[in-house]
Formats: C-alpha cells, sequence, structure tokens
C-alpha cells in the first residue's frame, strides 16, 4: 500500500505543477491591445519546414520585416522548427512539448505564429499547452490540402494559392506542338499529393502524354532528364525525400535536373525562380509573408481581422535564358509575364558602364575644346602683345634717335662739309686750269671716304627705325653692339661723357634679333648718360664689356651717373615707372621684354664707387667651331671733341 502510494503523489504533483504552470502563463499573456505602446510584441514563431528551404526562408523574413516595421517599440520572436518533410511530429510531439514547457517556463507571448502547413499541429498544441487564448495566425496555407479540423479554433489563416493551371497554360504557350508532359516529383506524402494534383488537371487538358515520375533516385532521374526532348515539356512540383529515403531541398535538386534536361523545366514556387525554372506561375513568398504579417499586425493592435480569408497572388515569371537555350520563343509570354536572365548584349551588359565613359568622353572633349579655344585665344593675345610690344619697341627706337638728333646731325654734317670742300676745291683748280690728275684723284677718294660716312650713318638709322619683321637669327653680338656704338658715340662726345668697350667674351655668337639686341645698348645707354648728367665733366665715364658667363654671354653696361634709390632696382622695370622729368617709363620694361624674348635676364645693380651696372644674360646657342673668334680684349676711350 504504501508503495502504490508514491507514484500517485508524483503524478498528482505533477498535474497541480502543470496546471500552475499552465495559469500563470495564461494570467502572463496579457491582451495585446491593452499593452503599453513602449513594450514590444512578443511572437512565438514555429517554422514547419527547414528554414533553409528559399521557400520558407523568405516567408519567414517577409513576415519579420513587415511586422517589425509596424510594431511601435518593436518586436520579439521566440523561433522553432520542426523539420516536418524528414521527420514526424506525431511522434516527436510528447518530447517536444516538454521541451517547450522548460523553455518558455514562465515567458509570456502576444501571439503564436505557424508558418506552413505542417505547422498546424504543432501550433495547437503548444497554444493549448503553454500560452491558452492566446491569438494565433497560421500562414503559408494551400487552401485544397488543408484539414479544417486541426486548425486551432479563432486561428486567422492566410493561403497562398498554388497556380497549376496558369503553369500549364504556359507550356502550352511556349510548346504548342509538345506532346508529352513528365510531371517530376519526391517520394514524400506531400510531394506525391502535388504531382498527382498536376497530373489530374494535365489530363483535362487533353494535350499532352502524361508521365509521373515520382520517388525516384536523383541519378536515375538525371539519366531521363538527359533523354528527354523539345517534345516534353517537365513540370517539377516538389522533392522533399526520393524512393531511397533520401532527403533533399527542391531548390537543390532543381538545378541538377534542369542542367540535365532536355526539355524545358515549369513550376509553381517562386523559390525555383534563378534556380532552372524555365517559366512558370510561381507563388510569390514574399508577398504571402506581407499578408500574414498583417493579419498578425491587426491582433496585436486589437483591430477586428478583415472578413475575407486572403489569398497571395501568384505571378507569371519566365528565365529568357533558358527559353533561348530550348529554342522557345519569348514573345508568347503574357503580356504581364516578369522576365529574368535576359541574354547580355554589351549594352546592357555595360550600359552603366558606357554612359558613364560616354560622360567622361563628353566632358572631356568639352574641356578640351574649350582648353583648345582658350589656348586659341592666349596665343592670339600674345601675338597681339608681341604686335604691340615690337610697335611700341620701334616708337621707342624713334624717341631714342629723337634725343640724338643733335649729334647725329652733327655726325651727317662733319662728311658733308668736307665733301662740299673738296668739290669747291676741285672746282677752283679746274677754273685756274692747273688741277694736276693725282690731285683731283686726292680730292675724289676724300670725297668718297666722306660719302660712305655719311652714308654708313644713315644705314645704321635705316636698320632701327625701319619697320621689319622680329626673327632670330646667328648673330656675332660684337659686330652687332659696334654699330649701335657708331650711334652712341656722337651723343657721347656732345655729352663730354667717355665711351669705354671691352669685348672678353671668347665666341660673340648667338641666335638673336641683331635690330632689336641693339636696341637693348641703344636704351641703356642713353639712360646712364642721362644719369652722369650731373656728374663732373671728368667722372663721365661709359663702359661697355662682354664676358663668358656660364654657358652664354654675360653684356654689361656701367656708369657713374647718381644711381638708383634703395629698393627701386626692380620698380625701374615696370611699365610707366620713371625718374625722369621728361621720361615715359618705358625704355627699361621694353630692355627686359627684349632679353626674356631672347631667353636672357637682366638686371641692374650699384656699382662699386657710384653709379650703375646693367647686366644682360644672354644664352649662347651657336657651337664654338674655332673658325671665327671675337677680337681680344680691346679699351677703346673717345674723348669729348
Amino acid at each position: 500500500m504504501e508503495h502504490s502510494i508514491g507514484p500517485v503523489l508524483t503524478r498528482l504533483v505533477g498535474c497541480l505543477a502543470a496546471g500552475l504552470l499552465a495559469t500563470a502563463s495564461s494570467l502572463a499573456a496579457e491582451d495585446p491591445a491593452t499593452r503599453g505602446p513602449t513594450t514590444p510584441w512578443r511572437v512565438a514563431i514555429l517554422l514547419g519546414s527547414d528554414p533553409g528551404l528559399p521557400a520558407m526562408h523568405e516567408l519567414d523574413r517577409s513576415f519579420r520585416r513587415t511586422l517589425q516595421a509596424a510594431a511601435p517599440a518593436g518586436a520579439t520572436f521566440f523561433t522553432d522548427t520542426l523539420d516536418a518533410y524528414r521527420f514526424d511530429y506525431r511522434e516527436l510531439a510528447p518530447e517536444f512539448l516538454a521541451l517547450q514547457r522548460r523553455k518558455y517556463a514562465g515567458q509570456p507571448v502576444d501571439l503564436v505564429v505557424g508558418l506552413g502547413e505542417r505547422a498546424i499541429d504543432a501550433v495547437r498544441d503548444q497554444r493549448d499547452a503553454l500560452w491558452p487564448g492566446v491569438p494565433v495566425v497560421l500562414a503559408g496555407l494551400d487552401e485544397p490540402t488543408v484539414e479544417r479540423a486541426r486548425v486551432p479554433v479563432g486561428a486567422l489563416q492566410s493561403f497562398w494559392q498554388i497556380d497549376v493551371d496558369g503553369t500549364l497554360a504556359l507550356i502550352e504557350r511556349l510548346q504548342p506542338g509538345a506532346t508529352r508532359l513528365v510531371v517530376v516529383s519526391g517520394d514524400a506524402d506531400a510531394d506525391r499529393a502535388l504531382a498527382a494534383r498536376v497530373a489530374a488537371l494535365a489530363e483535362t487538358r487533353g494535350r499532352w502524354s502524361v508521365e509521373p515520375w515520382s520517388g525516384l533516385p536523383i541519378e536515375d532521374l538525371l539519366g531521363r532528364a538527359g533523354r528527354l526532348g523539345p517534345d516534353t515539356a517537365l513540370f517539377f512540383t516538389n522533392m522533399g525525400r526520393d524512393a531511397n529515403g533520401r532527403t533533399t531541398f527542391p531548390a537543390e535538386a532543381l538545378p541538377q535536373i534542369a542542367a540535365a534536361s532536355g526539355a524545358p523545366v515549369y513550376g509553381v514556387f517562386g523559390s525555383f525562380v534563378g534556380r532552372g525554372l524555365a517559366a512558370g506561375g510561381v507563388v510569390d513568398f514574399e508577398a504571402a509573408g506581407r499578408q500574414a504579417a498583417g493579419l498578425a499586425i491587426a491582433l496585436l493592435e486589437g483591430r477586428p481581422p478583415p472578413t475575407a480569408t486572403p489569398t497571395a497572388t501568384t505571378r507569371c515569371t519566365a528565365d529568357l535564358g533558358l527559353l533561348a537555350r530550348h529554342g522557345l520563343d519569348a514573345s508568347a509570354l503574357p503580356a504581364d509575364c516578369a522576365t529574368t536572365n535576359a541574354p547580355r548584349s554589351p549594352w546592357t551588359e555595360y550600359r552603366g558602364f558606357v554612359l558613364a565613359a560616354g560622360a567622361v568622353v563628353a566632358a572631356q572633349a568639352l574641356t578640351i575644346g574649350g582648353l583648345l579655344m582658350q589656348r586659341r585665344r592666349r596665343h592670339q593675345a600674345e601675338a597681339d602683345a608681341d604686335q604691340r610690344r615690337h610697335e611700341l619697341a620701334r616708337a621707342m627706337r624713334f624717341a631714342a634717335m629723337g634725343e640724338l638728333t643733335a649729334s647725329i646731325a652733327h655726325e651727317i654734317n662733319q662728311p658733308l662739309g668736307a665733301i662740299l670742300s673738296n668739290a669747291d676745291a676741285a672746282q677752283m683748280m679746274l677754273q685756274a686750269g692747273g688741277a694736276s690728275t693725282e690731285a683731283l684723284r686726292e680730292i675724289l677718294a676724300d670725297i668718297r671716304r666722306d660719302d660712305l660716312r655719311a652714308h654708313e650713318v644713315i644705314r645704321r638709322l635705316r636698320a632701327l627705325l625701319e619697320k621689319h619683321e622680329v626673327s632670330h637669327v646667328p648673330v656675332e653680338l660684337h659686330a652687332t653692339l659696334l654699330d649701335a656704338i657708331a650711334l652712341i658715340e656722337p651723343e657721347a662726345r656732345r655729352r663730354g661723357v667717355v665711351l669705354e668697350t671691352a669685348f672678353s667674351a671668347s665666341d660673340d655668337r648667338l641666335l638673336g634679333d641683331p635690330v632689336q639686341l641693339q636696341q637693348v645698348l641703344l636704351n641703356l645707354a642713353i639712360n646712364s648718360m642721362d644719369a652722369m648728367a650731373p656728374t663732373a665733366a671728368a667722372s663721365r665715364r661709359l663702359s661697355i664689356a662682354t664676358e663668358d658667363h656660364a654657358d652664354g654671354l654675360l653684356l654689361s653696361v656701367s656708369d657713374r651717373g647718381t644711381g638708383i634709390p634703395a629698393g627701386g632696382h626692380e620698380t625701374v622695370f615696370e611699365s610707366f615707372h620713371t625718374t625722369k622729368t621728361r621720361g615715359m617709363g618705358l625704355g627699361l620694361p621694353i630692355v627686359r621684354a627684349i632679353v626674356e624674348a631672347h631667353g636672357g635676364h637682366v638686371t641692374l645693380a650699384p656699382r662699386h664707387g657710384g653709379g650703375t651696372v646693367a647686366s644682360v644674360r644672354l644664352p649662347g646657342r651657336l657651337p664654338i667651331d674655332g673658325a671665327r673668334h671675337a677680337p681680344a680684349s680691346a679699351t677703346v676711350s673717345l674723348a669729348a671733341g
């Protein structure tokens, strides 16, 4: 008797504990409509199939995302999976529920959700055992196959539509000449049920010889599919298990079958798209998830659910690449049929790249065009500036000649006067009748010498004053400078300036414009003589010298004048800057422009002992061949006379 009481008490205590647990859970699961807006929604989800199945994964993800977006304070999900395609829930139910009781002891929820038809029994059992009275939503159901007696009382249901008729109609459109329809499925009960449904509907159309291939090992199935031809259509339904008991995922088997098959493959599930399905009216699992979430949100917000049971629509889809592979005409598809995997052309493959590259090329072309136009305008502006500079330089040469007018006139009058005197002497000798041939020859020689002297002065003036095109040619600098010095000498004598030259450069050949180089010396010499106007007559000396400098020549012009004020050695090269009362301030800027146009550099610096030294550095552009050299260092002093 004592031994029999123990088990009875144990069972009684267990029943009381289970009752208390159920009561606590029921009390904890308060009405969602009365909960505060800051408490997350608590949702228990039971997946009827392996969550790795693409269809189940897409359905679950869409449901969660939609529910989470609508929850005022977010949602907390508790998830369990049954994997009922490979395991029988009825055999495992006692152990499964015992585990759930321990797992969720004291954990209230606001909603229980079952995804997939195979979750119905477990949802009913779990809700009754753990959360009595909590609302239930069942999603992902195929309406023709649902047993109403299994559905928990009060559960809201969300169905999807398996569009077998729509897929058969697509086969008729795409393969009007097909005479054979092979229906492939696995060996699971659900696989065979769907295959039988497809075969029955296909038989009613009377167009094909229908052959069910159910439960074949995958190796046999691939061999058979490889022997199919264009007169056959292959309808892939589902494959959870083959005849050998091996479980598979349909999305894993389908790519192998489609790759081996000589006939296009059709189906009814959206998870087959992109995995070998040529065409079909497929279930949109994402839409099914959103639809189920809408029911759940209504319950959690305390709103009345819709009166009509929602059914997710299907969508027509076709893989253009697979249609082309089997020689099927895509134009036979319905107008609203979505397409994927369009044949890649260079335009479709690289459209973004081509458009971006085109935009870059167009931008570059516009930029280059703008730069070329700007370059042309700049060159035109530079040419205009050079022309103005040349015209200004010529004007300054005229101005310089104006300053030298008196001395140049004197220089010309001297030979002209001598010529006149010699002519008068010859005339007198001829009138007297005593003119000897030798005397007349001497007079004519004097006249010729004085004429050449006047002619040389005029030639130099004309060379400086005439308008000519600037060009850089081989030039012997010393000879060019001597021509300019010949024009400066009369003015130096008139002003009482001693002119000294010292040409020490070993090779005076370079590339340049002789007239412009003469103007450089002319402007510098006149400035130096102007600067020595206040200097005592005995100290007025103008020195012109050349010497070798690095790989070029150095021309220096030094005076003993008043010098340049401190800090003014650069400002004197600015246009219109002058220290003369009647100066225009253009002589030195023109000197700098000419020197820089020859690739050189000019500077002014104080001379030791007073005065200024102008240094002109010019690049030597001609090689020394030893054939011609400048004269050795020489100093010529011309006193005022």
